[in-house]
């Protein structure tokens, strides 16, 4: 509708003119210019990656407390995921009558080892492979780590996965310790190890 004021017609405004819309267009396009470089989404992946591992090892750890029966978790490392079995007669070994399963690592995760030392205690000296335990055990030709009825690991267990292996910050470290079971989590800076939360 068109209203007259002061001798003219003055019509209401609809929309952007191109001039104003050209300003939004050039704006988003610098703020998006200084934001992306900072996201990076293979740190996601690697996060994940380690958080996947370390669940993996902590639902292993409470199924033997909760079932009341050993299980046996082996790191396949040619295929990139873990062989979980509940070891219902508490033997050490693999069944027909136990249940196994296996569990991938998330797409793109790898176990892999870094080129400089680990996180704490006796790991940190350089790894020699993607994984390390003083008694690691080898079952059905997979390095093993068993988690027992009380809670406790067969050894202190590490063990290295990343997205990249060429990029250092993409390293994650999951420890679990012997006594406890405990699982912690912890990612490489570039600078040495920080200890993940949850």
């Amino acid at each position: 509708m068109n209203t007259i004021e002061g001798g003219g017609i003055k019509g209401r405004r609809r929309g952007l003119t191109l001039i104003e819309m050209v300003m939004v267009v050039v704006i988003i396009g610098i703020m998006a210019k200084v934001a992306l470089p900072n996201f990076n989404i293979n740190r996601y992946r690697a996060d994940g990656a380690g958080r996947l591992a370390r669940v993996i090892l902590q639902e292993a750890q409470r199924n033997a407390i909760t079932r009341q029966s050993n299980v046996i978790v082996s790191l396949d490392v040619n295929y990139n995921r873990f062989r979980v079995v509940q070891d219902y007669n508490n033997n050490d070994t693999i069944n027909t009558a136990d249940l196994v399963t296996w569990r991938n690592m998330g797409e793109g995760a790898v176990f892999a080892k870094p080129t400089w030392t680990g996180a704490v205690g006796a790991d940190s000296v350089v790894p020699t492979a993607a994984y390390a335990g003083a008694s690691l055990r080898t079952v059905s030709g997979l390095p093993t780590i068993i988690f027992r009825r009380d809670g406790s690991a067969s050894t202190n267990f590490y063990v290295y996965v990343t997205t990249r292996a060429s990029v250092s910050t993409e390293y994650r470290e999951i420890i679990c310790a012997a006594s406890t079971g405990r699982c912690d989590l912890y990612k490489y800076n570039g600078k040495g190890w920080v200890r993940m939360t949850s």
